[in-house]
């Protein structure tokens, strides 16, 4: 498990790929950082071959890396390094209020409660979060975004790019 923070990589650069594999299409865009902020510059939309992925679940790679190669060369990108979206009933998000405590200390809290709403065997998932400013109802409680992804199809989408 791991802290999810800003990373530095991704938004301190000036250009920013982002890709979307979707069952039915696969997105692709550009943003680039100005002057006046983020700009759209490039967007792609590709259809995804036929039962390729399945409830977020890759079931033919090379099907879904042949679309991916053939959305970069129609919107000419040339870019490799890209931010990629994952969803399915694989990824589990929600958004809990918890009481306000240190940061070493919440590691161990939201593991314990990702277990209470998490379907999945807990050594079977990636788990991160996100943590908000205080809750809304509560100053006394932080609102928490824990995200978990069955680490299986983490690991196809890192196969695919």
């Amino acid at each position: 498990m791991f802290r999810l923070r800003r990373n530095r990589y991704v938004w301190g650069k000036t250009h920013l790929f982002g890709l979307d594999v979707g069952s039915r299409v696969i997105k692709v865009a550009e943003i680039v950082k100005t002057n006046r902020g983020h700009r759209l510059t490039k967007f792609g939309v590709i259809d995804t071959a036929a039962d390729a992925i399945q409830e977020g679940e890759i079931k033919d790679l090379e099907a879904v890396a042949g679309s991916i190669r053939n959305l970069f060369k129609q919107a000419k990108f040339k870019e490799k390094n890209v931010a990629i979206s994952i969803g399915g009933y694989s990824v589990i998000v929600k958004k809990i209020n918890i009481q306000r405590m240190p940061e070493d200390q919440l590691q161990e809290t939201i593991h314990f409660e990702a277990e209470q709403y998490i379907p999945f065997d807990i050594n079977d998932v990636n788990l991160d979060f996100q943590i908000f400013e205080q809750s809304e109802n509560n100053p006394d409680q932080m609102s928490v975004l824990p995200v978990s992804a069955k680490q299986e199809m983490i690991n196809s989408y890192i196969d695919l790019i």
